[in-house]
């Protein structure tokens, strides 16, 4: 199992406290902020932008949580919150727009969606992608093609997209929140989730989480000579070049080639690994280089198929995010390829995609798509995020990869990812939506507790004990509780635009306006919603689903042969429902006649 050695470095919010009284106050650094308590920052280069923090995690039991009092929480970080220079927001008093209680949301104040309220848009923000490095440097060379395939990764080769859509994902940063590991939109959050990398990425999910710990230069210079088979001195020269441990993309690329031309087929398979990786799933923002502790991830090509490469990458898109969506910072990293599928398929009428003809339901879904060069303009996505409805998502995508992906229990498991020492929550109850249930109001992200790097290693290994149960269908798909929609515009920032609320849209635009938004679901009589009349009734909903998504293509036969099957479900639904009216006023009544 992946462990990181030593004890985890980290700080308590009562410590903190006690730091903040003797210090002078100074505006929070970015990991601080993005990790709201603990000080513990990875050493590195500042030109590589490979920096790191995690949280504090205390010493508790890996299978109970530590039970968090979420009143004395909040008060906590009232006393402690450090505010930035120059703001007057009264945090007691919730922010224009929300949150209106602060308890959740409690770095607000750092978040870019505060400033933009403010009329403080942010200056343009540069997005670091590797698409077009990745499509020149081509497929990988025959003999290393079983390396590649063992260590998990290969579905990487495949996903390609030369130009990310600007507009669109920066939208989605502006609704990021760390807290919460999630988007916060009009009608609720919606977050990446597990699930969502192993369907989109075709990445395991289930392993041992990742242990790269940070290196010294003398350490990764002879990880350099050990397992990419390069002489000492052209090692020294690629590291003193990068000013530390790390390694160009395009050196990483010479070495590759030299290699196959030698027929070192291990050390060609760990720089191509390495190169796949920094241009992928580990994305920095240096836009050249990429941390040689990575390499040691390769150091045993026939094991490191053992990672849960899904939860790495899915931790350090959530740290890109969240160091994002905070006011100052003017650069995205982390693997867009995957934010932007994921879009795609939640919402798809965002975006300037195409859908490919011909697409395999056997292949990643985020292969899917088509991305032409023309993106969507922020103003643009941000205004129909803010109009967005119900009837713009798409909640559950999957139906019809499940037969290649299914939905696995790992998915629904509550708790701490991690890659190294940076450490994020996933927190799937947040957006029970998403995997076909109702949603209801969230516990507190702190309930979840303050855990060791080892105890959180511990609790993934035993996921079983730790995944969402006792979850009640969606019905409608948007089905929330009563209150849900009250409780998150109290704790949320739903909008960006500022706006009058009542001239906001209806999340349900079919219904009269006067209608509550979250308005439970109407009992059904036991006809329409059991039986063989409710199963048909569900098995036209995925028809219907499987053709409003395009799943099937329009004029394959597919395509016809599941509009004949909707045509003949509508038909029966109808036949019967005109035979149960006719027989309503004598139903359950012995008949008289004879």
């Amino acid at each position: 199992m992946a462990r990181t050695r030593g004890a985890h470095r980290g700080g308590s919010s009562s410590s903190h406290a006690e730091a903040s009284e003797q210090e002078p106050r100074q505006r929070p650094t970015a990991s601080v902020r993005r990790r709201g308590k603990g000080h513990h920052t990875e050493s590195g280069p500042s030109s590589h932008g490979e920096g790191g923090s995690s949280t504090s995690h205390g010493e508790a039991s890996p299978s109970l949580p530590v039970p968090t009092d979420i009143h004395e929480e909040q008060e906590n970080i009232i006393q402690h919150k450090e505010v930035v220079a120059g703001q007057d927001h009264d945090v007691l008093g919730g922010f224009p727009g929300g949150p209106e209680d602060t308890s959740l949301l409690t770095g607000f104040a750092d978040h870019v969606a505060c400033a933009i309220w403010d009329g403080q848009d942010r200056v343009d923000m540069k997005l670091v992608s590797h698409g077009k490095k990745l499509k020149r440097f081509g497929v990988c060379h025959a003999a290393i093609q079983p390396f590649v395939q063992n260590s998990g990764l290969m579905p990487l080769c495949d996903i390609i997209y030369e130009y990310p859509d600007k507009g669109l994902i920066l939208a989605f940063v502006e609704r990021w929140h760390r807290e919460t590991s999630s988007f916060h939109l009009p009608f609720g959050e919606m977050t990446v989730t597990l699930d969502d990398v192993f369907v989109l990425l075709h990445l395991p999910i289930v392993g041992e989480l990742l242990s790269n710990e940070a290196l010294d230069f003398d350490v990764a210079l002879q990880c350099v000579i050990d397992l990419l088979g390069v002489e000492r001195s052209k090692a020294s020269s690629e590291l003193n070049h990068c000013r530390g441990p790390y390694v160009r993309l395009s050196w990483l690329r010479d070495v590759y080639t030299e290699c196959c031309d030698n027929e070192q087929w291990e050390f060609a398979a760990r720089a191509y690994l390495l190169h796949l990786v920094g241009c992928t799933i580990f994305v920095n923002k240096s836009a050249t280089s990429i941390n040689v502790s990575y390499l040691n991830l390769f150091a045993d090509l026939q094991s490191c198929g053992r990672f849960a490469w899904g939860a790495a990458a899915l931790t350090h898109l959530y740290e890109q995010l969240s160091d994002a969506s905070l006011a100052h910072t003017k650069q995205l990293a982390g693997y867009l390829t995957l934010l932007q599928s994921w879009i795609y398929e939640h919402f798809p009428g965002l975006g300037r995609k195409q859908v490919l003809d011909n697409y395999d339901e056997q292949r990643p879904r985020a292969t899917r798509y088509v991305i032409p060069r023309l993106n969507c303009t922020l103003l643009e996505v941000r205004a129909q995020l803010d109009a967005l409805t119900y009837d713009g998502v798409i909640w559950n995508p999957y139906v019809t990869h499940r037969v290649t992906r299914p939905l696995m229990n790992i998915a629904l498991f509550c708790g701490f990812i991690r890659l190294g020492e940076i450490v994020h929550r996933h927190l799937p109850d947040r957006v029970l939506r998403q995997f076909g249930f109702m949603q209801h109001i969230p516990r507190s992200p702190l309930s979840i507790g303050d855990f060791s790097l080892a105890d959180i290693d511990a609790r993934w290994i035993r996921f079983a004990d730790h995944v969402l149960k006792g979850l009640l269908p969606a019905v409608p798909p948007y089905s929330c509780v009563d209150g849900y929609l009250q409780w998150f515009r109290q704790v949320s920032h739903p909008y960006i635009i500022s706006g009058n609320h009542d001239d906001r849209p209806t999340l349900v635009p079919r219904l009269r306006r006067h209608v509550p938004d979250d308005l439970p679901p109407q009992r059904r009589s036991p006809d329409s919603s059991s039986g063989l009349s409710g199963a048909i009734r569900r098995m036209i909903s995925v028809l219907q689903r499987m053709v409003d998504c395009r799943d099937v293509t329009e004029g394959t036969v597919a395509w016809e042969h599941t509009n004949e099957a909707l045509r003949i479900g509508r038909q029966a639904v109808e036949e019967y429902g005109s035979s149960n009216r006719g027989g309503r006023n004598v139903r359950g009544r012995r008949s008289s006649s004879g």
